[in-house]
C-alpha cells in the first residue's frame, strides 16, 4: 500500500511540475484544511478547498490516495467542503495498531480545478491521520464514565459525552437550544413570541456564531465538533427507531432537528447571561427612575436619600477575601436631566425582563442562579487534608438542569456536574484539584441612552410561530450594542417620548462568551493553581471559584470582565448625567483572588468578593450590606477552633439549607436582636412581649422547628421564625412605607435599616432620617417603630402555634406533564459534591443531585414511560444523604 501510495505520489508531484508552466497554471484554488504535514485525530476528516475568482466549480475534481472522490464535495461559501472516512480511501492508524503515523497513516490529497481557457490549477496535500475509541459504562444510578487512553482525541471524548448526554435529556436540550436561538414559539405558539423577540435582540447573529466557532482553538473546535457529533448520533437512532423519540417530541408532534455548532454557541452564552446578575437586570434604569422620584417628592433631600439607598461600598459587608483596602464610596450624584421620564421607561424594561423570565419559567427553560460553597484548609481539618464543598442553585425542574459523569481518556481525568447542551465538566474535581462555582457580581452591564442618528440597522429575523404566521422583526445596534428599548426597534413606527428613549445594552461579555467552553477544558487540565488562574481568565460570566488541591492548597478567584471604568456615576445609564462615559471590555480592573487564607478558609453565598470591590450599579442584589445570608457560613467556621471531619463540612449545606431571610437563607434576628430586645425591655414590656423576646432567644436560627432531626424532612417552621420573619418585615415597611411605598425590596432596606440603627457606628451612615415619619401620629425614633411593630405582630399572628405545616414545599415541575415530584422546602442546591485531598489526590468524593441522571421519557400507548435512572437519585437528594463517587483510580 505504501508503495503505491509512493508512486501516486511521484505521479502528482509531475502534474504539480507540469502545472508550473506560466501559460498552464494560475492561482485558481487552495486547499484550506487538512494543514500541511497536519496529524489529524479524528475521522470524519474535513476537507475544506478555498475557490479563487476564475475558477469554474464545475470542473472541481479531487482525489485521495489515487480514488476520485469529487462526488463527496458540496459546495459552500468560497469553496468546496468533503468530509471523508475509511470508505473513501482515507488511510488511518487505528490506537492499538502497530506502526507509525507516517506510514499506515499517510494520505496523499490532490484537487483539480480550470479557469477561463485551458488554465487549471492542481494543488496537493499530504496529511496523516490516527484515531482512538472510548468506552463509556454506567453505574447503577445511570451516571456515565468514559474512559479511553491518553492517545484518544478531545473530539471522540466529547463525541461520547454529547451522545451520552443526548441519551439521557435531549427533549431537555431541545428547550435549551431553542432559548439560545430564540424558537421556542415555533413549538410553543404565541405566548413564547416575546421571549423570542427579547432572545433575538441579544443574541449573536448566525454569523457571528459560525465566526465565534471558526475563531475557537483547534482542540475547543474538536470538543465542540465531537459534542455536536454525538448529540446527532443519538438523534439519527430515533430517525432509525421512531420508539426512541422521546415523549414530548412525540405529544407535540414534530422531530429533533440535528444540531450544529452554532447550537452549542448560542445556548452557553444564553446560560451564562442567566448566571450573570447585571445581564438580565435593569438597575441603572430603576436607579434614575428612584432618583427623579425622590426629587420631585423631597427636593434637596432627593441625593441624601439617594446615596442612602445606592451604596456601593459598605466596609461592613460579608466578603470571600478579607484584609483587602476599602475602596471609597461612591461620589453624590448630579441631578438627572429631566429630558427622560425614568419612571415609565423603568418600570417598560423591568416588565419585560421579569416576564421574559416568567415565560421561560412556564416551559420549565428558565436557568435560576445562586450558590455556596467553602473550602477548608488542612490546618482546621482532623486529617490535615483540605476540603471543599460546592452547591450551586439552579433551580428545580424535571428534569433537574444538571447532570454528573467522569472522562478519563485523551490526557483528561475529571469527573463533576454538567449542564445539558454544554460541552465539559463545569465543576468538577481531578486528581489534582476540585472546585466550585457560585454567582459572582463583577459590573459587566450598562445602559446607554442613544440618539436616533446612532443607530444602524444589523439584520432581519424571521420567527416561526407554531399556529399563526412568521414574523419578522429588525434588530437594531449601536455602537454600544443592541437596542433594548423600544423592543423591537422600529424607526417606521417610533414616535420618540420622554418615556420612550432609544436605549443600546452594553456588556462587557460580548464576543468572549465562547471562550468559556476553552475555560472549561483549561479548568479540568491545569496542574498548578497558575494554570488554573490562567484558565480562569477564559470563563465569560463572574463567577466565585473556590479551590482546594492535593498539595494542600486553598485558592479563591472570581472571573468575569470588570472594565477600567472612567470616575463617573455608573449607577444610572449613561446620558443621564452628562455626557457617556466609555470603556473597552479588553482593559480589566484587577482580578480578584487570594490563595491559603490565614483564616483557613474561603467560602460564600453569592456575596462581596473583597472590602475594596465596588458593586451594586446594575442590581441591588449585589448591594451588599452588613448582613447577608452568607454569614451563617462565616459564623460556623470562625465559631470552630479546627479539627473538622469530613461530615462537618459536608453537613454544613444542610444546617445553612435550613436557615431562611431575605434572599433566601441567613438568620437576620443575629443583626437586630440586641437593638430590638433593648427597645423593648427599655418600654415597660409586658408579658407577651416578654415572652416573646424569650422564645427568640431560645431559638435555634433555623426555620424548621423541631432540631436537626426535622430538618430535612420536617415539615413545621419553628414559631420563633415566624415571630421574627413578621416582627423584621413590619419594622421594615414602618420606616420606609411612607417615602418608598413598596418599591424597594425588603432585603434592600434591612441592610439600610441597619445603617440605621448602628448610627455613627455604621460603615454606611445614613444621611436621612428614615426613622421619621410624615405622620405625625406615628412612631418618630427607632425604638418606638420597633415596639409598636412588635405589637401589631403579636396581634396579627394571634394564639400559637404559628408555623404547623408551614413548611413547604419544592416541586419539580415537568414541561408538559406538570409537578412529578416534591421534597420539603429548604434553601438548598441543586448539585453538591464534597471533595478531600491528600497528598496524592481526592481520597473521599461525595455528591448528589435531584431526580436521576436520566430525563427521558417515552410515548407507548399514548402514556408516558419513565426510564429507569429518571428518579434514581431522590434516596441519596431528598434525604441531604450524598453519596460515595468513585475515585480516580478506580
Amino acid at each position: 500500500m505504501i508503495k503505491r501510495v509512493l508512486i501516486y505520489l511521484l505521479v502528482i508531484v509531475s502534474m504539480a511540475l507540469w502545472g508550473q508552466h506560466p501559460a498552464a497554471a494560475a492561482n485558481l484554488a487552495d486547499i484550506e484544511t487538512p494543514l500541511p504535514a497536519e496529524e489529524v485525530d479524528f475521522t470524519p476528516v474535513e476537507v475544506f478547498v478555498s475557490l479563487e475568482p476564475g475558477a469554474n466549480p464545475d470542473t472541481f475534481r479531487a482525489w485521495l490516495n489515487g480514488k476520485e472522490i469529487s462526488s463527496k464535495f458540496e459546495s459552500v461559501d468560497n469553496g468546496k467542503k468533503a468530509l471523508l472516512g475509511p470508505e473513501d480511501g482515507l488511510r488511518i492508524l487505528e490506537e492499538d495498531e502497530s506502526g507509525s503515523i507516517y506510514g499506515k497513516g499517510l494520505n496523499l490529497l490532490s484537487t483539480l480545478v480550470k479557469g477561463s481557457s485551458w488554465w487549471a490549477d492542481l494543488d496537493f496535500r499530504m496529511f496523516f491521520v490516527e484515531t482512538g475509541t472510548v468506552q463509556t459504562e454506567r453505574d447503577d444510578k445511570g451516571v456515565w464514565f468514559i474512559s479511553g487512553s491518553d492517545r484518544v482525541s478531545l473530539y471522540y471524548i466529547f463525541e461520547a459525552m454529547g451522545y451520552a448526554v443526548a441519551s439521557d435529556r435531549l427533549w431537555q436540550m431541545e428547550t435549551y437550544r431553542r432559548q439560545g436561538l430564540g424558537t421556542l414559539s415555533e413549538i410553543f405558539g404565541n405566548s413564547q413570541l416575546p421571549t423570542d423577540i427579547f432572545i433575538r435582540t441579544i443574541r449573536y447573529s448566525d454569523e457571528e456564531l459560525t465566526q465565534g466557532f471558526e475563531d475557537l482553538d483547534p482542540d475547543v473546535q474538536k470538543v465542540v465538533k465531537g459534542y455536536v457529533a454525538g448529540i446527532n448520533r443519538r438523534i439519527v437512532e430515533i430517525e432509525n427507531d421512531p420508539s426512541l423519540l422521546p415523549f414530548e417530541f412525540a405529544a407535540l408532534g414534530f422531530q429533533p432537528a440535528k444540531w450544529t455548532h452554532e447550537h452549542v454557541l448560542a445556548w452557553i452564552s444564553m446560560l451564562l447571561r442567566n448566571f450573570d446578575p447585571e445581564a438580565m437586570d435593569t438597575g441603572q434604569m430603576d436607579n434614575a427612575a428612584l432618583y427623579q422620584d425622590l426629587a420631585v417628592r423631597f427636593g434637596a433631600w432627593a441625593p441624601a436619600m439617594f446615596q442612602d439607598l445606592r451604596w456601593t461600598n459598605d466596609p461592613a459587608a460579608q466578603t470571600y477575601i478579607v484584609n483587602v483596602p476599602e475602596a471609597a464610596t461612591a461620589p453624590a450624584p448630579e441631578p438627572v436631566e429631566d429630558t427622560h421620564d425614568f419612571g415609565p421607561l423603568a418600570q417598560k424594561m423591568k416588565d419585560r425582563f421579569l416576564e421574559f423570565k416568567e415565560r421561560l419559567d412556564k416551559i420549565k427553560a428558565h436557568v435560576k442562579m445562586g450558590s455556596y460553597a467553602w473550602v477548608v484548609s488542612g490546618d482546621k481539618t482532623a486529617s490535615g487534608n483540605p476540603i471543599i464543598y460546592s452547591g450551586p442553585q439552579m433551580g428545580f425542574s424535571a428534569p433537574a438542569i444538571v447532570a454528573e459523569g467522569s472522562i478519563q481518556a485523551g490526557g483528561m481525568n475529571i469527573s463533576g456536574m454538567t449542564v445539558p447542551g454544554i460541552p465539559g465538566i463545569i465543576i468538577g474535581r481531578t486528581p489534582h484539584h476540585a472546585w466550585s462555582m457560585q454567582v459572582g457580581h463583577s459590573h459587566t452591564t450598562d445602559y446607554y441612552l442613544e440618539d436616533i442618528s446612532s443607530i444602524f440597522l444589523h439584520r432581519y429575523e424571521t420567527i416561526h410561530v407554531a399556529g399563526g404566521s412568521d414574523v419578522v422583526i429588525p434588530v437594531f445596534r449601536t455602537a454600544h450594542g443592541p437596542v433594548v428599548n423600544p423592543m423591537p426597534f422600529n424607526p417606521a413606527t417610533y414616535v420618540p417620548s420622554p418615556a420612550n428613549p432609544i436605549v443600546a445594552w452594553k456588556y462587557a461579555h460580548w464576543g468572549y462568551e465562547f471562550e468559556t467552553i476553552s475555560g472549561f477544558l483549561g479548568l479540568a487540565k491545569a496542574e498548578s493553581m497558575d494554570e488554573f488562574g490562567a484558565a480562569i481568565e477564559d470563563v465569560g460570566v463572574s463567577q466565585h471559584f473556590c479551590y482546594a488541591d492535593r498539595d494542600g492548597n486553598i485558592a479563591y478567584w472570581m472571573s468575569g470582565r470588570d472594565p477600567v471604568r472612567p470616575t463617573g456615576e455608573w449607577r444610572l445609564p449613561q446620558g443621564a448625567v452628562g455626557l457617556p462615559l466609555e470603556w473597552d471590555a479588553d482593559v480589566l480592573i484587577q482580578r480578584a483572588t487570594d490563595r491559603n487564607a490565614s483564616r483557613g478558609y474561603y467560602g460564600g453565598w453569592n456575596n462581596k468578593t473583597h472590602p475594596g470591590y465596588d458593586s451594586g450599579f446594575n442590581g441591588t442584589n449585589t448591594a451588599y450590606g452588613p448582613f447577608h445570608r452568607s454569614h451563617v457560613i462565616y459564623d460556623y467556621f470562625d465559631e470552630t477552633a479546627g479539627n473538622l471531619s469530613f461530615e462537618d463540612v459536608r453537613d454544613l449545606a444542610l444546617q445553612i439549607a435550613t436557615t431562611d431571610s431575605f434572599g433566601g437563607g441567613g438568620n437576620p434576628w443575629k443583626f437586630v436582636a440586641d437593638d430590638f430586645t433593648n427597645a423593648v425591655m427599655n418600654a415597660d414590656p409586658t408579658d407577651e412581649q416578654i415572652a416573646a423576646l424569650d422564645m427568640l432567644a431560645e431559638w435555634d436560627g433555623h426555620f424548621v422547628a423541631g432540631g436537626p432531626s426535622q430538618w430535612a424532612f420536617g415539615m413545621d417552621r419553628a414559631d420563633a421564625w415566624i415571630l421574627m420573619d413578621a416582627w423584621i418585615r413590619k419594622v421594615i415597611d414602618m420606616t420606609f412605607e411612607d417615602e418608598l411605598g413598596n418599591s424597594q425590596s425588603d432585603r434592600l432596606l434591612f441592610n439600610v435599616l441597619l445603617h440605621g440603627l448602628a448610627g455613627s457606628e455604621s460603615g454606611i451612615v445614613n444621611y436621612y432620617d428614615w426613622f421619621r415619619n410624615a405622620d405625625s401620629s406615628a412612631p418618630q425614633t427607632a425604638d418606638a417603630i420597633i415596639v409598636a411593630a412588635l405589637n401589631e405582630v403579636l396581634t396579627d399572628l394571634g394564639p400559637q402555634p404559628w408555623g404547623e405545616n408551614a413548611r413547604g414545599l419544592i416541586p419539580f415541575k415537568h414541561t408538559l406533564l406538570g409537578t412529578l415530584h416534591a421534597i420539603p422546602f429548604s434553601s438548598r442546591s441543586t448539585y453538591a459534591h464534597c471533595v478531600e485531598y491528600g497528598e496524592n489526590g481526592p481520597v473521599r468524593i461525595e455528591s448528589m443531585f435531584p431526580l436521576g441522571e436520566s430525563g427521558n421519557i417515552l410515548m407507548q400507548g399514548g402514556m408516558p414511560v419513565w426510564d429507569p435512572h429518571f428518579f434514581s437519585m431522590t434516596d441519596v437528594y431528598d434525604s441531604f444523604a450524598h453519596r460515595p463517587f468513585p475515585l480516580f483510580d478506580n
